[in-house]
């Protein structure tokens, strides 16, 4: 099936600008011959009436790029440098280059007027066949994200998040019942003021992992001793400051472990306990998530749950350029399961 693609031609552009065919074809072009407020003008047109050049257009190849994306749409500037998406773009590179496709990463910003359309851009423009999509934020813009990219017919994979479409996909690890069998695991083993850091910064799988902590807690009769801290990101500075107001609270007595919503909120919140000079495990339990590599290089090492992320690039790789070589693809909701790795942390 083919993309859905806007049906704007450049004579509508020159029609709505007021300008002739080959004024907008020099704006394009970066011409310096166009005045400044016919180049606004222009440009407007091409806003409002959302157009976009084929690549064929333009004299540039034709038929399928070759080529897969890796779209990410996160708040935080530094979204790139996460492990987890380093571990995804591994996985995705290895199947692509063995398949001759090229990898395009992109970081799409998203607007409330029109959510999907910088995701929409690279396929409208010919630069993707196909892209793997991680989302964070509130589950509204998600949503409406993702209806474009249905309604668009667009070819993609979703990770940690449910999507259904013709040619859509999902790939999914099981993060709530990692983190209850990790919660369940420190309740075992004598631990009962258990606490759980998060982010103010969404994301569905962390969301998830949440669930799965508090729903062990109240398995085993531990509700009143919920905690959650949220940082103000993902990273190891933000980890230290949950756990900073963890141990500054007056209220009730310390955590005697706590739960990272990923490993890096865990390394923070072990530099944090260090600090006031409380020991790891015999004070207070560390638990990470995610397993990232430097995991089993801090000291001390970290517990944490292994989520596979490498392999979710590139069964997500695999099930798209599968896809869209006509093959049947049985698995349209992929599900890796987690597992939780014990190091000294704990």
């Amino acid at each position: 099936m083919k993309l859905r693609k806007r049906n704007v031609t450049i004579r509508e552009v020159a029609r709505a600008a007021g300008v002739s065919i080959q004024t907008v074809s020099n704006v394009m072009h970066n011409k310096s011959s166009v005045r400044p407020e016919i180049q606004v003008r222009v440009l407007d047109a091409i806003k409002r009436l959302g157009y976009y050049p084929s690549q064929s257009a333009q004299g540039l190849r034709q038929g399928a790029s070759l080529t897969l994306g890796f779209l990410v749409f996160d708040p935080n500037p530094r979204a790139l440098a996460d492990p987890v998406h380093g571990e995804v773009i591994a996985g995705m590179n290895d199947v692509a280059r063995a398949n001759n496709y090229s990898l395009l990463i992109d970081t799409p910003s998203i607007r409330p007027e029109a959510p999907g359309e910088h995701f929409l851009r690279p396929f409208y423009t010919n630069r993707i066949d196909a892209a793997v999509i991680t989302l964070s934020g509130t589950s509204d813009l998600h949503d409406a994200v993702i209806a474009e990219l249905v309604e668009a017919n667009a070819v993609f994979a979703l990770l940690e998040r449910e999507v259904s479409g013709d040619q859509a996909f999902c790939l999914l690890s099981t993060n709530a019942a990692g983190a209850y069998d990790a919660t369940s695991l420190l309740i075992k083993r004598g631990r009962s003021r258990i606490a759980f850091i998060d982010s103010i910064q969404v994301w569905p799988a962390v969301e998830q992992r949440l669930q799965g902590y508090m729903r062990a807690m109240r398995a085993h009769g531990l509700e009143s001793h919920i905690q959650v801290a949220s940082s103000p990101d993902w990273t190891v500075e933000g980890g230290a400051s949950a756990m900073q107001r963890l141990l500054n609270q007056t209220d009730r007595p310390w955590p005697d472990a706590v739960i990272g919503g990923n490993d890096l909120l865990a390394v923070g919140a072990m530099h944090a306990i260090r600090a006031v000079g409380l020991r790891i495990p015999d004070d207070i339990a560390v638990m990470g998530f995610d397993d990232f590599e430097f995991a089993r290089y801090v000291e001390p090492a970290i517990s944490t749950v292994h989520v596979p992320y490498y392999d979710m690039g590139r069964r997500a790789a695999e099930t798209l350029i599968d896809h869209l070589q006509g093959k049947t693809v049985a698995e349209r909701r992929i599900i890796l399961p987690t597992r939780i790795i014990l190091r000294r942390s704990t």
